[in-house]
């Protein structure tokens, strides 16, 4: 019985872990470590990249949206003060749509002027009756191109409204949506 009491005292002292066991425990906490920290890094840029991409294109529907019901409603395009890429371009000029509409005008005059301009990275809208312009896109985005091509024939004018967007902070991929739509006006 002695024995038996002396095997179990030694097996009892014996029963820790060796060295190489908490080395090979150590580096497979590590790797898993690794994986689960690359899972959720990859979760977190897949999920900015979406945010990003569903801001950018919130943005471009409502703008170009906002451009066409303003061009569509309009009596004629402003010409002399407008910024055409294919008429009278004036690289001095930012990029400006200028029309003229009896919405909204004030008495005694019987015309009132829509200007829609790129300024600083972002579309702005000027109505004649309000004092200051207001942004079109959100502070999440930037305009990198807007660009507007004038075409007239017998029936009537129509603009081509060419613009491109991208999330302001764009360091996580590169991220853009280019839309390009032709507007006729009704009341030509």
């Amino acid at each position: 019985m002695n024995d038996v009491l002396n095997k179990i005292k030694q097996n009892e002292n014996n029963s820790g872990y060796t060295l190489i066991e908490m080395v090979v425990y150590i580096a497979l906490i590590g790797i898993v470590s690794v994986f689960i920290y690359s899972i959720i890094l990859f979760i977190y840029n897949s999920n900015t990249e979406i945010v990003n991409l569903s801001k950018i294109n919130s943005n471009a529907y409502s703008v170009m949206e906002r451009m066409r019901y303003e061009v569509e409603n309009s009596d004629y395009i402003y010409l002399p003060t407008s910024n055409m890429a294919n008429y009278d371009y004036d690289l001095t000029k930012a990029d400006q749509l200028s029309l003229a509409t009896k919405i909204g005008a004030l008495p005694p005059d019987d015309i009132a002027f829509i200007d829609i301009y790129l300024e600083n990275g972002a579309v702005f809208i000027k109505e004649e009756e309000s004092i200051k312009p207001i942004a079109l896109t959100s502070s999440g985005v930037l305009v990198s191109d807007l660009s507007f091509f004038y075409y007239k024939n017998d029936l009537r004018e129509s603009v081509t409204i060419d613009i491109t967007i991208e999330p302001k902070n764009n360091s996580t991929s590169n991220l853009s949506i280019h839309l390009i739509s032709t507007i006729a006006l009704r009341s030509f």
